[in-house]
Formats: structure tokens, sequence, C-alpha cells
């Protein structure tokens, strides 16, 4: 499709052609626009700020559009576009500071890919990502006089000094190799004792829910084929039978009553189905009649003193938000949202409201509603309605629960606390007015509340385990039982009768699959009800050992080592995990270690500052830690473990996702002589261009917190380069692999795309696996199965056979051409 522009006045752009000689004037400079879309653009229109339209770009097809243009030096922005998708008509307005860029008198500048992702009706992605190298890729492939001659700068929102960086690397290299985008294959490994697509088989169990009284339990059941069977058990008779079989997840499902499910599929806005249940007939089987909602929407209450009525939200023809009463009898179906009139609707009083809370009594007194760009949670009744919590404030509040008249809510905070805690929130004077549970230097995750919608216990972790500490004697006394009758496991109560009677766990292990189990609490029975990967049943798996170290600071960090079975040294994998603020890791059975741990390979992970669970203290020293101090807990926790365990220092290699495949990068860069290998998957290498690359930095909001996290690229930059791999290649001497989804919003894969570059100027190229389609994490268990392959037989290169001598050096890998796919272009 061609690219037309409309010269609109004065401050019109004006195209440059391959091959032309733009003919600058003095106040006259050049700019790349590249539009990368997933969907059909009728127009993008780019402004002069303060007034006037520059141009307008029509028709842009699916995929990278870059064009050149020439224009007046001074402020512009990408101000709105129109397109058809779904077979509508829409029209998005941009006009943020994140999306103003300038252009300068004698340079050609480019301020990044305007990205666009339709994924719904309603909603598309739209940023702007910096994907320079391609860009310059271009330019000197369809402008090269002018390329050669004129500066190049990335304008975007923050700096960028990678254009200068590789302009200087290249003249540094005048003959490079022929694909300077090319990456080896990944090595086939030799049979795998779990192979990576019976690990990553995806779980037999979906959804679980437990009737009031607890005698029936329903549950979501992948079948063959992409089929889904919602089952229904009867606990005392011990028999079960399929309710349906549908290609439709049934992923959340409730009981209104003891003999009425409802079933939705679709997520938060899905479809529903009413089941109701008779008596158990002869034949061991109970009569359900089946009975659709007409209208996708979600329940907002279950009206627990309302028998047959449940409170229900969706959005009419027009697109409004409607909440109504809907009575749970039908003849072959049950009247949804769909026949409510908007001026009859339940949630009056606040305007853009995207979702509704209701109290005990059924009334609604909570809503989340959309405004200036950002979420609001508003509180009040009768239709009177005023703000609690915006979701881009200061104030740390994590709601978790409404109380029964609707008058308090309870959430998770740390402000002006030296740890998260459950409190009670007054949402009329936004005040906490108590504390519901705290534990010293221990953040709490989650609450659980009874049906009175009481807070009768949290859960928080505790050297890796996950704890629910109940705040009644009886329920403690349960709780100590549970853990007695499962040693050395985790057990989490995921549901239970009204009466506290009947309770469904879910038990686990860092060397156990997990398992469903049914517990009598009167007979103290627990009963095996599910293998939530029976595949993986009976199969020997690794324990974990927890380790306790110092850093170079004297700051107490806390290790997991996976310790395979097996006679003299194992060989070691260190898997530093994401975030790098916010996240940890636990003693949960976790695939991508016993798969390590199968294949003989002893795996670390480590907690160090910054992770979640340990202290508001502890979390924030992770601020702007990268490649400094997080990396000295990481050495401190190896360094424990290299002295308290059979480990074999000669056979070490790194690997971690995201922030962890930073980490496995710049450690390598630190410690060359300690591991023979790093992997990094959808790793920042790059630590400035996350900044102008990545979903997290949307807002005003967002971008400080960032800031505030990993520094300020405008005043931070030397140190953000001296912690980056990217501007370290050189030093970068061990074999290196590259796993990186072409989709991933939240590290782009620019990241990778300059990595690999500079790699193969030094004529390292690295082992690349560049995959289509595929976002930020492995989520689809296909995926998986290539990824996880591959990191298998590049361990088995360069750490061999757990019980032999490497079979490779890193000058003995010989480079193999990628296959298209897995180049980094």
């Amino acid at each position: 499709m061609v690219l037309m522009v409309c010269a609109l006045d004065v401050l019109a752009m004006r195209r440059i052609d391959p091959g032309e000689d733009p003919k600058l004037a003095p106040d006259e400079g050049l700019v790349v626009l590249s539009v990368d879309t997933s969907a059909p653009i009728n127009t993008v229109h780019i402004a002069r700020v303060g007034g006037g339209t520059a141009t307008v770009l029509n028709y842009m097809a699916v995929g990278r559009n870059p064009h050149l243009y020439a224009a007046k030096a001074g402020e512009y922005e990408w101000s709105q576009m129109k397109l058809t998708t779904y077979n509508m008509y829409s029209r998005f307005k941009i006009g943020k500071p994140e999306f103003r860029f300038t252009v300068v008198p004698g340079k050609i500048v480019y301020p990044g890919d305007l990205v666009l992702r339709p994924t719904s009706l309603t909603y598309s992605y739209i940023q702007v990502h910096n994907r320079t190298l391609p860009i310059m890729d271009w330019l000197e492939a369809k402008h090269p006089d002018v390329y050669r001659r004129l500066p190049f700068e990335y304008t975007g929102y923050y700096p960028d000094p990678f254009p200068d960086y590789y302009r200087a690397a290249v003249a540094k290299h005048p003959h490079p190799g022929a694909d300077l985008n090319a990456g080896r294959e990944a090595p086939k490994p030799a049979a795998l004792p779990i192979p990576a697509d019976v690990m990553w088989k995806p779980s037999r169990i979906a959804a679980i829910a437990l009737n009031p009284t607890g005698d029936l339990l329903a549950e979501t059941v992948r079948e063959e084929k992409g089929y889904w069977a919602l089952n229904l058990i009867d606990l005392r008779a011990g028999v079960s039978q399929v309710l349906t079989t549908t290609w439709k997840l049934p992923d959340t499902l409730v009981w209104k009553d003891s003999r009425t499910l409802i079933a939705a599929s679709g997520g938060w806005h899905g479809e529903h189905t009413v089941y109701e249940v008779s008596s158990l007939l002869k034949g061991d089987k109970h009569e359900v009649r089946a009975l659709p909602v007409l209208g996708e929407g979600r329940i907002v209450d279950l009206l627990p003193q309302e028998p047959g009525t449940i409170l229900f939200e969706g959005y009419d023809t027009a697109g409004k938000l409607v909440v109504h009463r809907v009575v749970l009898v039908g003849d072959k179906s049950i009247r949804g949202f769909v026949t409510a009139k908007s001026r009859d609707r339940l949630n009056q009083g606040a305007s853009n409201d995207r979702a509704w809370f209701a109290d005990g009594n059924g009334r609604l007194r909570v809503a989340i509603v959309a405004r200036d760009d950002t979420s609001v949670l508003v509180h009040g009744t009768d239709g009177v309605f005023h703000d609690v919590l915006k979701a881009d404030d200061d104030f740390t509040f994590d709601p978790v629960g409404l109380s029964f008249d609707g008058n308090t809510i309870y959430g998770l905070t740390d402000e002006d606390r030296a740890q998260r805690d459950l409190v009670a929130l007054d949402p009329v004077s936004r005040k906490i007015t108590r504390t519901v549970f705290s534990k010293p230097g221990i953040d709490i995750v989650s609450a659980v509340f009874n049906s009175r919608r009481e807070p009768v216990a949290a859960r928080y972790y505790e050297d890796g385990r996950v704890v629910t500490e109940y705040f009644d004697d009886a329920n403690r006394r349960t709780g100590e039982w549970i853990r007695t009758a499962f040693p050395g496991r985790q057990v989490m109560v995921i549901d239970r009768s009204d009466d506290n009677k009947q309770l469904i766990l879910w038990v686990d292990g860092t060397d156990a699959p997990p398992q469903i189990y049914h517990l009598d609490v009167a007979s103290k029975r627990a009963s095996l009800l599910e293998d939530v990967a029976p595949w993986l049943s009976g199969k020997t798996f690794a324990s974990a050992h927890v380790i306790k170290a110092k850093s170079s600071d004297g700051l107490q960090v806390e290790a997991f080592l996976t310790l395979p079975a097996g006679n003299g040294k194992r060989p070691l994998v260190v898997y530093p995990h994401g975030g790098p603020v916010g996240v940890s890791d636990d003693l949960n059975f976790n695939r991508d270690v016993q798969f390590l741990a199968s294949q003989g390979y002893a795996v670390l992970q480590v907690n160090y500052r910054g992770s979640e669970g340990y202290g508001k203290a502890f979390r924030e020293a992770g601020y702007r830690g990268w490649g400094r101090q997080i990396e000295d807990d990481i050495d401190a926790a190896l360094r424990e473990a290299l002295a308290e365990y059979p480990l074999d220092e000669s056979r070490m290699c790194t690997l971690g996702a995201s922030y962890g495949g930073y980490s496995a990068l710049i450690s390598a860069i630190r410690n060359p002589r300690r591991f023979r290998c790093a992997i990094s998957m959808s790793g920042v290498s790059d630590r400035a261009l996350f900044f102008s690359a990545s979903d997290n930095v949307r807002s005003v909001k967002a971008r400080e917190q960032v800031e505030r996290l990993l520094g300020n690229p405008r005043t931070d930059m030397a140190e953000m380069q001296a912690t980056s791999p990217l501007y370290h290649a050189s030093e970068l001497t061990l074999p290196v692999m590259l796993v990186h989804g072409r989709e991933d919003v939240r590290v782009d894969f620019e990241h990778t795309r300059r990595l690999v570059r500079m790699l193969n100027l030094e004529n390292r190229p690295p082992v690349v696996m560049a995959i289509p389609d595929m976002g930020h994490s492995l989520d689809e268990p296909a995926m998986a199965d290539v990824v996880w392959t591959g990191v298998a037989g590049f361990l088995q290169q360069y750490l061999g056979a757990p019980s032999a001598p490497a079979a490779a050096k890193a000058a003995d890998a010989a480079p193999v051409p990628a296959p298209a796919e897995q180049t980094a272009k």
C-alpha cells in the first residue's frame, strides 16, 4: 500500500523518497515516522505541538511502515489515529507527553515506532517503542547517502545513547560478518529423563468449587483435543458425572446455593450457565437441568439473602454497563442483562463505571470507574459516590474485601509500616482504622474471609512455605493438624463448606506435583481427589534446601537450592527470578526447576534484595540495585551453597527470565571465569532502553515509579551504561543463549536485537531463539516445549552430562547459521 501525505498548512512535512536528495533548508531536519501495527490503519495524524497538523499518514498496512520526512525544526506529536477493526470504526486520541518528539536542524531524528495492537472492541495497546536498530538498517539500505552524511538521533521521551555507540562500533569493525542478525541454532539435547512437552503439559484441573453444605464438588477438567469437561462429584456417595463437555473453558465456578451451580466461560465478562442439581437418583446420578444466561456478563454478588437471585452486570447494546437483579429461573434460558433497560439499571451515580461490588445486603457500595486515563475506586450508597483511591495514588493500598455492611474496605498496605499488613480502611475518611493482622518483617500476601465477609486468616510466606494463620482457635487447630498430616508439603485450603467441616486442599511441594484432597474435619480423613498433573505422578523429583547468606553489606538473604539425588558433585544452574522488585521464589512445585533437576543439575534460586515477602526495607533495598547490590546478594548465596553442598564449581551456568535474564548476562560479565554459559529469556540488555520500549512507562505516575526503581536515564545514564550488558558485549566472552518473543511489550525484542548485533560484531554469535507471536512469558505449552528443549541442549553442550566432564568448551563451539525465524532482524 502507498503511504499518502496531506499537506494541510505551512507546517506540513514532505516525504523523501529513497535515493532523493532532500536539500534541507537551514531550519529543517529529517524525521523517520514508523508505525508498527497488527491491524490496518486508516489515518495517523502528526501535529505540531501548539497547534497545526504537520502531516497525515494514510492507509497503513499490517507490519512496520517506516518513511522519511523533511520538516521544520520544532516539537511534534503523534496526535490521533483512525482504524477499522473488528468491523468497527474507531478513533484514538493520543497526544500524551511520551508521544512527543523534536525535529532538529541538519539531523535525522527518530521518535520511536508508534505501536498499535488492538485486543478487543474497546481496547487497543498504543505506545511508542524505540526500535532504533532496524530503523538505522532501513536508512542505510533505503537512504544510504543521507544516512552517511547526517547525524542520527533518537528523540523520544528519554535519551538513547545507542545510535552513536553503534556507529562507533561499526567503524571499528569495517568488515563484519555477512549477517549481523544471525544466531546459532540451539543444540539438540540427548534423550531427556522428562521431556519438555511432558513437563509443560497443561494442568488437568482448571477450576474447582465446593457447595455450601460440602457434599457436592464441581470441577473443570481438561479433555483431549482441546475440550473441557465440567464434572460433578458427590463426595458422600463417592460418584462422579459429567455435566457438559465444551470447547469453551468454564474457568469460574460458584455455587449460588447447595443445589445451584453457576459456571462462567470467558473471564471477567463471560458467558454463564446455571445448573440446577436434584437429589441423587437411581444409578448414582443427579438429575441436572442446564439453563444458559443470555448475554455476557459478570456476577456482582450471589445475594445469599435472596434465594434464586443474583446481581449481574454486563454491557448493553449501546455499550453501557448495566447492573440488575437476575432471577435464576427460565424455560430454556435465563434472561441476563440483555433485556434490562439502561434507565432501570441499579448502577446509578457513577460515570464511566467498569465494575461494581455489593455489601452483604446486596446494595451497590463500591465501583471501579475510568477517569483521566486511570482507574478510580469510589464508595457510597443510594447513587451518591465519592473517590477513595486512584490507581496512580502515592498511597499504597490493595483492596481485598468489603465488609458485610459495606462501610469497611479490607486491604493490604505498607504505608508508614515496616511490612505489608492486613488493615481495615474507612472509605469515607480514607483512614486506616485498625490493623487486622501484622507479622514483623513479613509481607502479608492475601486474606481469607468467611461467609459473613469477615477476615478469618492471613496468608504469607515464611522460609519459602505458604502459611495460613487463622485468627480463631478451631481453625488454627485444624491448620496445625493439616501440616502434621502432610509433612514437608505446602498445603492451602482452596474451598470449604459453610460450617468449615469439609475442606478442599491444594497440596504440593518442591518435589511433589500438585494434588487436590478432600478433608473431612470431624473424622480427620483426607482423600485424594485429583492429580493436577497425573502424567508426573510416580516420577522422582528433587527436594530443596533453604540457605541463609549475608551479602556484601551485611544484609541477610534467603535462597533455595534444589539438589538432585546422585553421587559426587553436581553441576549447578544459578536461576535468579524476574522483577526484580516485588517478586520472589518459594518452595512450591516449580516445573522450570524440576525440569533442570531431572537432568542432574542442581538449581539455586535467590530471593535477593527487592524480593517480595521480607518487609518494606528489604523490598526497597532493591531499588536501583541492578547489576550491583542485587548481584552481590546472588554471589553471597552462591558462595554459601558451594561451601555447604556437593556442587561442581567448575561446571556452572546462569539462566533467568526478564530481570533474571539481565542478571544472567551481567553476572557473566562480572565473573567471566565463574560460569561456562549464560541464558537470557526475555531479558533486559540495555537499562536505558527499558524506559523507551516498555508498557511499564505508559503514564506519568508509572514513569515516576520506574525511575524510583531503576534510576533516571536523564541523570543516571553513565551508571545505566556501566551496568548494561549491551555496552559490555566485548566482555561477554562465554557462550550465550538468547530467547525472546517478538511481541514482547514489557521488554521489547529490541533488547535482544541489539545484543545479537554487538556480539556478532565481536564475531561471537549467540544461540538465538526469536519466537514469533510470543509475548513476555512462555504461556503456551508448545512454546515452552520448544524453548526448554533448546535450553536443555545448550546446557548439555556446555555443562555436559552430570557425571562426566563438559562436552564442549566455549572455543570449541563452531557458529551454526540459524534458520530465518531465528534471526534478530
